[in-house]
């Protein structure tokens, strides 16, 4: 994957800009994992998640260039997750009509999306900082060669400090500052991202 480092602004310029095709295949392909999971989270099976997600794509890309960006007052994200919110709430109520007349159920009460629909924000929250986290990792994992890898790879696996420097040959001292060094990186580009995507 290609390093992704704009500014907040220049990302938001470039969008807004619909005839730039190259960022909005950029835009696509770091936010669209992100919002399929949120949907699917939400409760949509695969095919109406896919449809989902292009509808979101659609409208953020039709509303956008009206998008007034104030990161003082509303993240990207926080919008983009409403307009998610709102397409997963028709498509549950577009399946929900469809259903009822397949089953001729016309005594069945009318779904309401609040007794049945998990909170969007907190899936959103938690879903942002899998993403967040996932690309960050692909983004250092080339910066770092040999031992370091390893050793916070096999930290991360839970083993011991012991297991550790018996499996790599090193010593304590060594695996921890290796360790340190992935760790560092790792969340300074976590927190860069969630800056610059957000």
């Amino acid at each position: 994957m290609s390093q992704f480092h704009p500014t907040r602004q220049t990302l938001i310029a470039k969008i807004r800009n619909q005839h730039d095709e190259g960022a909005w295949d950029e835009f696509v392909n770091y936010y669209r994992p992100y919002i399929y999971t949120v949907i699917t989270r939400m409760g949509l099976g695969h095919d109406l998640a896919e449809d989902s997600v292009q509808k979101v794509i659609m409208t953020l890309w039709k509303k956008l260039p009206d998008f007034e960006y104030m990161p003082d007052k509303c993240k990207f994200r926080t919008w983009m997750n409403n307009v998610t919110r709102k397409e997963v709430l028709n498509a549950f109520r577009t399946a929900g009509r469809y259903d009822r007349r397949l089953d001729k159920a016309s005594t069945m009460e009318e779904w309401q999306p609040n007794d049945e629909m998990p909170d969007i924000y907190v899936i959103a929250e938690d879903e942002w900082k899998l993403h967040v986290s996932k690309l960050a990792w692909e983004n250092v994992q080339n910066e770092f060669s040999g031992k370091a890898m390893d050793c916070f790879m096999l930290f991360s696996q839970g083993k011991n400090i012991e297991e550790v420097c018996e499996e790599l040959d090193l010593k304590a001292n060594s695996a921890y500052v290796l360790r340190s060094r992935v760790s560092d990186k790792l969340a300074k580009e976590i927190r860069r991202l969630d800056q610059e995507l957000s």
